[in-house]
């Protein structure tokens, strides 16, 4: 389950150009399960219209500290009572000083003075605004009293001057909050690539090869890894998921497309899980028309994918982790995949159990590791916890070689 599953989190929107930037957070948020409310300032108001998040909230953007048409008691008495977390983003240098400072003119910097909650600022001003003493000093003073400061990126700006001030993307800013929100971040900054899903091969136009992964396995641990702080590379074949809110997300078809993929970005790894049922076959030569019913029978002549998982290692020093789904002699093959491979680790796992494998909700195996007759046995449950457990273990392996 999503850490941010179930959280009522406040985003406000202040009157920064990157305030754009903010709907992309309010998507990665309700998609991993959060319930957000937006306040926006006046000047926010005058960036993105309100309309805008409401629609992606489903709820009343709150603008008024005296509304027109008030509701029973005080809205921002009301929100301190029910939020888990608060995310100002984008932060102009007016509210982080008024934060700073105590002021309380606007629905905004009012809650944010009656909410005793975590608070997350994202940054976005102009590059002399952000290297100003007094704003440095006030977010000195708002650091020192726990909130966590999101710093902005050196790029162009909306004045398309160059330098430090632009807002931290969405990713970055979400990634941020995980952490926040989370537990052990035992994954903190490390680069983890992870494939997952089935790959399909053309027949012709309309047909395809594939099998029936449906990916749960591999987007749990991209999850998995992103609430342990890690930086997580995404490469999914075909499924009907979403990605987990915050990793780099890459769609593939072939096993060709995944292994381009997979090789261009496996040397700057620090971990690598290929959780992927990749298609050991391909035709031969796919038609470029629908193949047609009637005269003789077509004969689908394949030819071998490649091996992305036996081509990794001379490409990167990352621990690689193999995934082995068999049927019989399960830990022999499992093991002779381990050695020819040159992997750190495989996990084993059965076809033909009946709440484990493609396209459950719960799957059981066995971890094993080179060097080390160890191995960390999984029984039955959901894939979520799986996922975490095979990081778990693979952290105190890594303990063990160092």
């Amino acid at each position: 389950m999503s850490i941010f599953k179930g959280k009522n989190i406040l985003l406000g929107v202040t009157g920064s150009i990157a305030a754009y930037k903010a709907c992309e957070i309010v998507r990665l948020l309700t998609k991993a399960g959060a319930r957000v409310q937006v306040i926006m300032t006046h000047s926010g108001t005058k960036m993105v219209g309100p309309a805008t998040f409401a629609a992606l909230t489903g709820r009343d953007v709150l603008t008024e500290l005296f509304p027109k048409e008030p509701k029973a008691g005080l809205e921002h008495i009301h929100l301190a009572e029910t939020l888990d977390v608060i995310i100002v983003a984008p932060a102009t240098a007016n509210i982080i000083a008024k934060t700073a400072h105590g002021i309380a003119d606007d629905l905004l910097s009012t809650t944010l003075l009656a909410c005793d909650v975590p608070k997350l600022f994202a940054p976005a001003m102009n590059f002399r605004m952000w290297r100003n003493e007094a704003t440095q000093s006030n977010l000195a003073i708002i650091r020192q009293r726990g909130a966590t400061i999101v710093d902005p990126e050196h790029g162009q700006l909306a004045s398309l001057a160059v330098g430090e001030g632009r807002m931290a993307e969405p990713k970055t800013i979400v990634n941020a909050l995980r952490k926040l929100l989370g537990g052990e971040q035992d994954y903190e900054g490390q680069r983890v690539l992870i494939t997952a899903g089935p790959t399909r091969e053309p027949i012709d136009p309309v047909r395809f090869l594939s099998n029936r992964s449906s990916g749960k396995m591999g987007y749990a641990l991209a999850a998995a890894a992103l609430e342990r702080g890690a930086r997580v590379t995404l490469i999914s074949g075909p499924t009907a998921l979403e990605p987990p809110a915050g990793c780099d997300f890459i769609a593939v078809e072939t096993a060709e497309e995944m292994e381009k993929q997979v090789r261009a970005k496996a040397p700057d790894q620090e971990l690598i899980i290929m959780a992927a049922a990749v298609a050991d076959f391909r035709i031969a030569r796919p038609e470029t028309r629908k193949i047609k019913r009637g005269g003789s029978t077509p004969v689908l002549k394949l030819e071998p994918n490649p091996d992305i998982l036996k081509g990794l290692r001379p490409l990167t020093d990352a621990y690689l982790v193999g995934f082995a789904l068999e049927v019989e002699k399960g830990r022999e093959n499992a093991l002779k995949k381990l050695r020819e491979k040159q992997l750190d680790a495989i996990f084993l796992n059965y076809a033909d159990r009946a709440d484990s494998g493609f396209d459950k909700e719960t799957n059981e195996g066995i971890l094993f590791f080179k060097d080390s007759e160890e191995e960390v046995p999984f029984t039955l449950q959901s894939k979520k916890e799986i996922a975490h457990g095979i990081l778990t273990a693979i952290r105190e392996d890594l303990k063990r070689e160092t």
